[in-house]
């Protein structure tokens, strides 16, 4: 029987499962997680705090709240943590009215997932590749003659990579306050751009702004879940009592407050990501596969050459240990679309050798 392969991305402990191997041997371009690991004493410092496990955790993970809040620049009133950005999302999709949303695509899939869940049927309104996938003022104009309730944006955008123009990010927030519309701006990945604008300074003054920030992706704590919302005092106010009491970790809330307190990560990761990631494109491109589109981000978007068997491809490497994300699934993308993780360099060589064994090149 062929093994199968998980439809998203960081099915690690799956993947080892169904090849019979140890989780450790699997190498994962599918998850968009920093290539430099955790902060440096991390796991010594949860080891130190591991017996607050014998007692609950803080029941709104209050001490955290006011860290970020310091991180953010912004009231403690402005934050409201959370166990990863997709619970966040979901709770939001369910409690808050968001007449026709529209989401700016392609885009992560758990934004329709959440909107359906909370009975709901979001209009696409799609990037184009021959933009390289940029938001435009065209998207713009696309976006709001659609007339939305609600808009959804990844900045940058996942699985393209692109950051949205700080000018029309402007003008697109500034647009939705206008109009009353709902935007909820999902900054997962910001951090290892450098260079993105982030709405955060936005989050308390404009009532219909929501900010979504993940501190699983930039310190590696995909296994701890992370995150945080920041809004207006009047959202986080009514959205904080549908929350469940401790749904944050007490090894959850140290690995937050240590992490926070490591002065310049964020910047070194930034700065490691921009070099990995000309190493993953230029390997790529040497390799001649397809077209790699540009991207301001720790993941890249490949589109295969159409002479390419792409199940076959993702089989080979699936065999061989090696995860990367079928982009097919996204909407408007398709067969022969993948993403790619900015990895180690190691890592890369070790991809590059695998293609070349799918590709019979080796």
């Amino acid at each position: 029987m062929k093994n199968k392969i998980p439809a998203h991305g960081g099915k690690v402990v799956e993947a080892a499962r169904a090849l019979g191997r140890d989780w450790s041997e699997i190498i994962d371009f599918s998850a968009n997680i920093n290539p430099l690991g955790q902060p440096p004493g991390l796991k010594e410092a949860l080891f130190r705090d591991f017996d607050l496990t014998l007692h609950y955790p803080e029941a709104d993970a209050a001490s955290l709240r006011d860290g970020l809040a310091v991180m953010a620049n912004l009231p403690p009133t402005c934050i409201m943590p959370g166990a990863g950005s997709t619970p966040q999302l979901y709770l939001i999709c369910r409690a808050l009215d968001f007449r026709a949303p529209a989401i700016i695509g392609p885009a992560f899939a758990e934004y329709e997932a959440a909107l359906t869940c909370g009975g709901l049927k979001a209009e696409y309104v799609l990037t184009r590749p021959d933009d390289d996938w940029l938001t435009t003022g065209n998207t713009l104009k696309r976006l709001f003659e659609a007339g939305p309730g609600a808009v959804f944006l990844a900045n940058p955008a996942n699985p393209t990579g692109r950051l949205t123009p700080g000018d029309l990010l402007l003008e697109l927030a500034d647009e939705c306050d206008r109009r009353g519309i709902w935007l909820i701006a999902d900054e997962a990945f910001i951090d290892f751009t450098g260079t993105g604008h982030s709405l955060l300074p936005l989050a308390r003054k404009n009532k219909k702004l929501i900010v979504l920030r993940s501190l699983t992706k930039i310190f590696a704590l995909p296994g701890l879940r992370l995150a945080f919302m920041a809004a207006h005092p009047e959202t986080i106010g009514a959205l904080s009592p549908l929350v469940e009491p401790w749904s944050i970790s007490s090894l959850a809330v140290a690995a937050g407050h240590f992490c926070l307190a490591r002065t310049g990560f964020r910047e070194q990761s930034a700065a490691a990501v921009a070099r990995l990631r000309n190493t993953l494109v230029q390997a790529l491109s040497e390799l001649g596969l397809g077209r790699v589109f540009p991207s301001e981000s720790n993941y890249v978007l490949l589109k295969l050459r159409p002479e390419i068997d792409h199940q076959a491809l993702l089989t080979s490497l699936f065999n061989q240990g090696l995860l990367v994300r079928d982009a097919s699934n996204f909407r408007g993308l398709g067969p022969g679309f993948l993403r790619l993780a900015v990895r180690p360099e190691s890592e890369v060589e070790a991809l590059i050798m695998a293609l070349r064994r799918a590709l019979r090149l080796a």
